[in-house]
């Protein structure tokens, strides 16, 4: 079985795809080769509507094509100046409640919509397009920060936003191999213990390992900035020009 190097094997494979070929100029996308105008999503145009016709302009009507879980579609379009440096990103999200396929067939079925949007064409009023932001309903009000503080490494933190939050299972096994290297050399706390902390709401422990709880925070940040090898970047400078609240 190949190695996992991210969240999951379908990210895995997204990231490939989207991984800058050299320190040129260049774009990339998921699925390869898609156009931009194919895969956006029109004003006002309904979430299961755009998602029938991006399947079948994209994918000949079968939606695994463009899956990152079974139940997570996945479409992406990057840029970058030299030197790896990240200019422009429209990485769209589809979270179904249950399968993709089902989705198209069943109109009961639920879904959520993100998008990460990285432009610097598209800056909008004063501190209303933070670079970059989320969407969660097509082109429309509100924008919201993406996490992380001034992380160069957007694209990812982008990814375990969607891991953390839709596919919780996988970025815990990733989070706990994190937790164990991290405290490997000492006799620390089990990680069970942390998540049985948050899950039963007792503050009160965490409070006790904020230290660990600090540490383990900048091992993460270590592990996806290195570990998971994707190293297209976003000026940090470019991003606190743009940031408001200021954060510290």
């Amino acid at each position: 079985m190949a190695e996992i190097n991210s969240f999951s094997k379908g990210l895995d494979v997204v990231l490939e795809a989207l991984r800058p070929y050299n320190n040129q100029a260049g774009e990339s996308s998921f699925p390869p080769f898609v156009k931009l105008n194919d895969m956006r999503r029109r004003k006002g145009e309904p979430l299961r509507q755009w998602f029938e016709n991006v399947t079948k302009t994209i994918c000949k009507g079968n939606p695994e094509r463009i899956a990152m879980e079974e139940n997570i579609a996945v479409l992406a379009k990057v840029r970058w100046r030299e030197n790896k440096r990240l200019i422009y990103a429209n990485i769209q999200v589809l979270v179904c409640s249950d399968d993709l396929v089902s989705y198209l067939l069943e109109n009961d079925q639920q879904a959520t919509y993100l998008r990460l949007d990285c432009d610097y064409q598209t800056l909008g009023t004063p501190f209303s397009h933070p670079l970059p932001h989320i969407h969660v309903e097509g082109d429309l009000s509100p924008r919201f920060s993406l996490d992380g503080g001034i992380s160069e490494n957007v694209i990812i933190d982008f990814f375990e936003f969607v891991y953390r939050h839709f596919v919780p299972d996988a970025w815990l096994r990733w989070s706990e191999k994190v937790w164990d290297e991290t405290f490997s050399s000492t006799n620390q706390v089990p990680f069970q213990t942390i998540k049985d902390a948050f899950e039963n709401n007792q503050f009160q422990v965490l409070r006790s390992y904020a230290a660990q709880l600090t540490k383990f925070k900048r091992a993460l940040r270590k592990a996806k900035d290195e570990r998971i090898g994707f190293d297209l970047r976003l000026d940090a400078t470019d991003r606190e020009i743009l940031e408001y609240p200021l954060a510290r």
